[in-house]
């Protein structure tokens, strides 16, 4: 069995979470729940949910599940793009909803409004563990109905950042109510052995190195980055 150390934040400041959010979050919040026991709660005697193809992928995957009521309202035209979220204060709204995708310099042409929620999930791993991001496509609500998380895979014993909810909403006005609790997106960990979900503080040191090694060149491939983080990490460079 492979131990996986893992972490939930809100906002990119060294707490654990935005003291905007005190009070809005749940003491008894899990972030992450086991996806063949979720999403087969309500799916009883289906015939998919014995084939071992689908039973191997949902072992080591885990649903990311909201830690707050947000109402998203967006709209993007050609000239401009306006963001509210008028249940949250604008000091949570400024610590957690990240518009930078929204700027000019990042947009891009897509008839697809792509944003970032600050809701950061941070994994670690001794040995190799490939972690791979999809959206939620085994659970049905507001959110998933209308965006799409954006997917990737990395791994977690060479490289340390926490994974933003990023996606893509499919409409360029539309209005999205996630609700406490709604899955949002899939954490799966590829490995030979089992995964145990082991809870561990925010793994600061290995962050501040990754974002330096991302920062000074942001779109350097994996391969150089693993190397990088393994060189500082253990003092070889």
């Amino acid at each position: 069995m492979k131990t996986v150390k893992c972490t939930f934040q809100t906002g990119h400041q060294k707490t654990e979470h935005s003291k905007h959010i005190e009070g809005l979050l749940d003491e008894s919040y899990k972030p992450l729940v086991s996806l063949s026991v979720d999403a087969l709660q309500n799916r009883k005697g289906v015939t998919f949910i014995k084939c071992p193809a689908v039973t191997d992928f949902m072992k080591s995957t885990y649903v990311f599940k909201s830690p707050i009521d947000l109402s998203i309202d967006i709209e993007v035209t050609d000239d401009y793009s306006k963001l509210l979220c008028n249940n949250i204060s604008q000091e949570l709204f400024d610590d957690v909803v990240d518009m930078r995708f929204l700027e000019n310099v990042e947009r891009g042409q897509s008839p697809y409004p792509l944003i970032g929620i600050d809701f950061l999930n941070t994994f670690m791993c001794d040995s190799s563990v490939m972690l791979q991001v999809f959206p939620a496509f085994m659970h049905y609500n507001d959110f998933t109905s209308k965006a799409t998380v954006i997917p990737g895979e990395y791994d977690i014993s060479k490289w340390v950042r926490p994974v933003e909810l990023v996606f893509e909403i499919k409409n360029r006005k539309e209005t999205i109510e996630i609700k406490k609790g709604d899955a949002l997106s899939y954490f799966k960990f590829n490995a030979d052995d089992a995964i145990k979900l082991e809870s561990n503080p925010i793994p600061w040191q290995d962050i501040d190195i990754c974002d330096n090694i991302r920062n000074a060149n942001t779109f350097r491939p994996l391969k150089e980055r693993y190397k990088a983080y393994t060189e500082k990490k253990h003092g070889n460079s």
